[in-house]
């Protein structure tokens, strides 16, 4: 959780400056990285960049961790849409949606989703991107609040996760980071990337429990496993207890 003098700062902000401010100009406390959106086969008029405002208090290392975790999140949404175009037919099962498929039974849908009744693992993924979709063309044409990365220290599972936010369309990629699942040597990328994941489903609208049989865990813990089956000697919990 923030510090409460931080919390206090960011109340004033949004009291008193207004969105155009909070879109465009970073704090000094923090400073800017932006990141190159892969293209996807089939996708197009997506923006050339995303951008984060990330805390100063991050060492060069930390920020490195967290720039690849980001790349690797990206890499795996844009390899599920180039899968799921299948060379213009737009039929096919990606790697992704084919894992989570095998596992995610419940919670398939997102919050505030008043389309098609999703019914399957599948069919969620598919949403899930698609959403994600919107939400990377949000950042990076500017259309959302500024995206931050915060710093955290505590001994804790928490691993990543996000501020609460009242914005219902348009949501900031914001988040939480605490450093110290970074300096821990058994808290791999891999497992940052599943982590992250988790918390950009959250901005999709999915919900907890992050659980065994649920979308927000299952589609995540694919990630982490490279699309591979479950071993019956390794327990989920071993992946969920980096879900915030």
């Amino acid at each position: 959780m923030l510090t409460n003098s931080k919390q206090n700062l960011e109340k004033s902000i949004q009291k008193n400056q207004d969105k155009e401010f909070l879109q465009y100009l970073p704090l000094q406390i923090y400073r800017e990285i932006a990141f190159t959106v892969p293209i996807p086969q089939g996708i197009s008029d997506l923006p050339a960049t995303i951008f984060f405002d990330i805390s100063k208090q991050f060492t060069p290392d930390q920020v490195q961790k967290i720039q690849d975790t980001i790349k690797g999140v990206l890499f795996n949404w844009s390899l599920h849409l180039t899968q799921k175009w299948n060379n213009g037919f737009n039929n096919g099962v990606s790697q992704l949606a084919d894992c989570t498929n095998t596992y995610a039974v419940k919670n398939l849908q997102p919050l505030r989703y008043f389309g098609v009744n999703v019914t399957d693992g599948k069919q969620a993924t598919d949403l899930a991107m698609e959403q994600l979709t919107e939400v990377i063309k949000d950042n990076g044409f500017r259309r959302s609040q500024r995206a931050r990365i915060d710093w955290i220290y505590t001994p804790s599972p928490i691993t990543i996760q996000l501020p609460p936010t009242v914005i219902k369309t348009q949501t900031p990629l914001s988040m939480i980071v605490n450093v110290y699942q970074l300096q821990q040597p058994n808290v791999t990328v891999g497992l940052l990337i599943g982590s992250m994941f988790h918390a950009w489903l959250h901005r999709d609208g999915y919900d907890d429990p992050k659980v065994t049989n649920y979308f927000i865990s299952e589609c995540p813990m694919c990630v982490m496993r490279s699309y591979q089956p479950k071993k019956p000697n390794v327990p989920d919990s071993l992946f969920y207890k980096y879900f915030n």
